[in-house]
């Protein structure tokens, strides 16, 4: 019955408790009772009601020292102070010559305690020293309330109306007058746009219920608030203040006694808005949590309790964490343990409550089982499979726990416990091992548990009936080598450990030897995460970095697209390519692909948000299996599975979504079906070309024979049976017409390196292939510089290609016919260059029609037409020779060539340029050969005197 005062100790380990019987309850947190401290008889008579005399409780106050763990206690009617220490269990009496004790804080960074009376005087007392410091007067009524800020100022609010900030010995240094008497104190960080040096530099007051004061402590006289404190006042309908409390960033969160709940911020632009209000009870709201580890507040009022997520933006009710009392029960008080794990109230009917909040996040698991706590005394493993279940039950809050095929070992500090999981005969407990220092990390199998302590792993039979003792347990390192080990991993048939220097080390259990040893280049190894065989195996360097090892040939890839701080990595179960690292906000999908034409490499397949507070456990088939922080579990899929986890076949976008993620994840089976179903070209082509990339070629000629390609069916079953990986990558890539560079490293490395030069050739990649062919085939040297000569000179490259066409002339291995195109190509080249007089006599030289023809064309393009005609006329051309004589008069360079021409133009042009001689005669032969009668008749009438003709 009546009221009850009760404290959690600062590490949460032991809860003080006291209600009207004279006593004051140390309780563990499992529920057992540590120790009683009997309580001195009143020495004055305590006021109270008529027929409340049995309900006043036993003590004025309680409160733990946050550094020592001493309870300092006020008993009801005493004049003296009762500190017990928790370790001794010894309770010391301290006199204070003072009469009405009302009131007691604890300093936060000294052994200073102090204590408020009825008249307004204050003890100061030093626990280390056992020093007292009476200050009479300091108020001049009844202390209420008070707190220490960390640079040992210490508020104090009276009955008077007063608010006093005072120093350590007891100096006053401010003081303050309040318009009612103040009924909370709380010392915080206002939130400021300026940084300022001191901490916790507000003080907030609770006046009278109605407003609350915020108070600046400030040393410069010209700061603002120092002197004039912010007061903010609520709207009406939420009544009176109940109690508030700070969190966040200079956030307040006020309760009212009429139940609701409103956030406000203490910055200066936000102060006059409310960020949030609700009424979470309907009668009454009698006091208020915060739990800082958690960023949850409680309420409580009436017989429930709300619990509030502050995380975020938003408050949001946890409506599962609600709890519901009898009618008859009225909550008093609340309180959460410094690590959010247990949630204390208590009654007015002299009652404590103890919830479990939330639980330590230990967790292991083994391929589809996983063990958790489930309470602070009981484990539970899990089947994800199945959903089958198992309890163990242990004496002790557990540091660690560590699941194998049939045992869990569980543990704190040195000590550790085996237990045998049994699905017919139970959970028996088979062995307890005490080890030489903490345990940092426990690995199990089938018969063997691996542990790390301070540097060194050792390795034993789990149960007792086949250890034969310590003597015959493994140690790492040997003797005479550093205690250097820095993390642990544990398989069927492996051991392996990562060390400072930066080593990773593979052990053999079968033949107990050491199998491979690998050197890693950036700093130390942090951590291990092998898959179930341990043939790959994920770590953490000194970098911070994710990498992938391969212990058969001692490759090591780096995880791409990874840049957070690694909280988990988990290999899926069902998928052993598949795994995931998570980030404090996101999941990472990666699936690991052995074979590819680039090698092994690494896929980033997408990201998956992590909700808060859920703790990754165990993957399986694309869904993490999380612990929350009440100890539940929670199974998140993964957006990268998402389109997976259905069967809805009919459903055409849903299908195209689980190809898309079937393909990501390389599961190429599956992602066939679908691509039968969809019938689309665009997925088939995505199907074939990561066929071809992987080099899957049965899959990849099955789908291009589906898809009616003949031709890449032909390509690919032409090379299908090539043995050489780096050949077959070679002509896949190829295939692809995506890498060719790729392509000639990966010939380049096979056992047939001239499949790169024959690819560059059949590409007509020249400059390619003369670097290639100078190392693999200089024979083919006269014939590449040729034809890459020709391709410059095509591209209008001339001073290159006369290079090219020279340096083919000088090489070994050429032919006749090869000789003769190289040196057409420095005729022409020359001429291009602007070397007439050589070009022009190459040409000339050759007794090539064809050459001669070239180049005339040429020379006639560079306005050179005497020679250009000279060449047409050496080709044969006597048309564009003869046209060009004419039109440059050279009428007897022209002559001979007319009797070669038939054309009535040019024979036209000619006879027109002899009468404009006065060669007449002629003109009239050129006119009548030209068939242009006309002029003809014109010339032997006009000219040439001759009517008969």
């Amino acid at each position: 019955r009546g009221r009850v005062f009760f404290q959690w100790s600062p590490k949460g380990s032991h809860l003080a408790s006291v209600g009207v019987k004279r006593k004051v309850f140390i309780w563990d947190r499992n529920g057992r009772l540590y120790d009683e401290i009997h309580l001195p008889i009143p020495e004055v008579r305590p006021m109270a009601q008529p027929g409340e005399e049995e309900n006043i409780p036993s003590c004025v106050a309680i409160e733990w020292d946050s550094l020592s763990e001493r309870l300092a206690i006020i008993p009801t009617g005493v004049n003296s102070l009762l500190l017990y220490t928790l370790d001794s269990r010894e309770t010391t009496k301290v006199d204070t010559n003072m009469k009405e004790l009302a009131f007691l804080s604890w300093a936060k960074e000294a052994p200073i305690l102090a204590v408020g009376t009825g008249k307004g005087n204050v003890l100061i007392y030093n626990d280390k020293l056992g020093k007292k410091v009476p200050i009479m007067g300091k108020h001049t009524r009844k202390i209420t309330c008070g707190c220490w800020n960390s640079e040992g100022r210490l508020a104090l609010g009276s009955e008077d109306r007063q608010v006093t900030i005072s120093k350590a010995e007891g100096d006053t240094i401010r003081q303050l007058g309040v318009k009612m008497e103040p009924c909370e104190l709380y010392f915080s960080d206002k939130k400021d746009e300026e940084k300022r040096k001191r901490k916790e530099n507000t003080v907030s007051i609770n006046v009278g219920r109605r407003t609350i004061y915020l108070y600046r402590i400030s040393d410069d006289s010209g700061d603002a608030e120092r002197d004039n404190p912010i007061e903010l006042a609520f709207q009406e309908r939420y009544g009176n203040i109940q109690c508030h409390k700070w969190f966040g960033d200079g956030y307040i969160l006020i309760g009212f006694q009429t139940g609701y709940v409103v956030v406000i911020s203490t910055h200066n632009k936000e102060m006059s808005e409310e960020i949030h209000s609700a009424r979470y009870h309907k009668d009454n709201l009698t006091d208020v949590a915060f739990c800082h580890a958690l960023d949850r507040a409680a309420t409580c009022g009436g017989g429930s309790i709300k619990v509030i997520d502050m995380t975020g933006q938003d408050c949001v009710e946890i409506k599962q964490d609600s709890i519901e009392f009898d009618s008859s029960v009225t909550l008093d008080r609340l309180e959460w343990t410094q690590d959010g794990q247990v949630l204390s109230c208590s009654s007015m009917n002299g009652e404590v409550h103890n919830f479990l909040a939330s639980l330590p996040i230990i967790n292991d698991s083994f391929e589809t089982r996983l063990v958790y706590l489930t309470s602070l005394l009981e484990l539970s493993v899990l089947d994800v499979l199945t959903d089958e279940t198992s309890k163990i039950m242990i004496e002790t809050e557990p540091a660690f726990v560590a699941l194998g095929s049939m045992h869990v070992a569980v543990g704190m500090n040195n000590q550790a416990w085996f237990y045998r999981v049994d699905p017919v005969n139970g959970t028996i407990r088979v062995n307890q091992r005490d080890y030489l220092g903490t345990v940092e990390e426990v690995k199990l199998n089938d018969r063997y548990a691996a542990v790390l302590s301070e540097g060194r792993v050792q390795v034993h039979v789990i149960e007792s009936g086949e250890d034969p003792g310590e003597e015959e347990d493994l140690l790492f390192p040997d003797k005479g080598h550093s205690n250097d080990i820095s993390c642990v991993g544990l398989t069927q048939s492996f051991l392996m450990f990562g060390t400072k220097r930066g080593s990773i080390h593979y052990f053999y259990l079968e033949d107990k030897t050491l199998v491979n040893e690998y050197r890693h280049e950036d700093g130390d190894i942090r951590s291990l995460h092998p898959n179930v065989a341990g043939t790959r195996m994920l770590f953490v360097d000194g970098r911070f970095a994710v990498n992938l090892f391969n212990p058969v040939n001692d490759q090591v890839l780096p995880v791409p697209k990874f840049t957070g701080s690694l909280e988990a990595a988990l290999w899926d179960g069902a998928d052993p390519n598949v795994f995931v690292l998570a980030d404090a906000r996101q999941f990472y999908v990666y699936v690991y692909a052995p074979v590819s034409i680039s090698g092994p490499l690494i896929n980033f397949v997408g990201t998956t948000p992590r909700p808060h507070g859920f703790s990754p456990v165990l993957l399986y088939n694309g869904v993490v299996t999380c612990q929350l922080k009440s100890g539940s579990l929670e199974r998140l899929p993964l957006g990268t599975h998402s389109a997976l986890q259905g069967q809805d076949r009919g459903i055409l976008d849903k299908m195209k979504r689980r190809f898309n993620q079937h393909l990501a994840l390389l599961h190429l089976k599956d992602a066939w079906e679908l691509a039968l179903q969809l019938r689309s070209q665009d997925v088939w082509q995505a199907f074939t070309e990561t066929a071809l990339t992987f080099m899957e070629l049965d899959i990849a000629i099955r789908a291009y024979r589906y898809c009616g390609n003949a031709g890449m069916v032909i390509s690919l079953q032409k090379i299908a049976q090539v043995e050489d990986k780096n050949l077959l990558a070679g002509h896949v890539c190829v295939l692809l017409e995506q890498d060719y560079s790729t392509a000639q490293e990966l010939f380049l490395k096979s056992s047939r390196p001239i499949a790169a030069l024959e690819m560059r050739k059949d590409l007509k990649h020249w400059d390619h292939a003369l670097k290639l062919a100078r190392q693999l085939d200089p024979e083919q040297l006269s014939e590449i510089s040729r034809e890459y000569a020709q391709l410059l000179e095509m591209r209008g490259e001339y001073e290159q290609a006369l290079g090219c066409y020279e340096k083919a002339l000088t090489q070994e291995g050429r032919d006749p016919r090869s000789d003769l195109l190289c040196q057409a190509g420095i005729a022409r080249t020359t001429l291009h260059l602007g070397d007439i007089r050589r070009g022009r006599q190459l040409a000339l030289d050759s007794d090539n029609l064809q050459l001669c023809r070239e180049c005339a064309g040429i020379l006639e393009g560079m306005n050179q037409l005497q020679d250009a005609a000279e060449l047409y006329e050496r080709g044969g051309q006597y048309e564009k020779a003869a046209s060009i004589y004419i039109q440059t008069k050279s009428f007897s360079l022209a002559q001979p060539l007319m009797a070669k021409i038939s054309t009535p133009k040019l024979h036209v042009q000619y006879a027109r340029a002899k009468e404009a001689e006065g060669r007449f005669e002629e003109a009239a032969q050129a006119f009548e050969i030209a068939k242009d009668l006309d002029n003809v008749v014109r010339l032997q009438l006009m000219h040439l005197n001759n009517p008969q003709r």
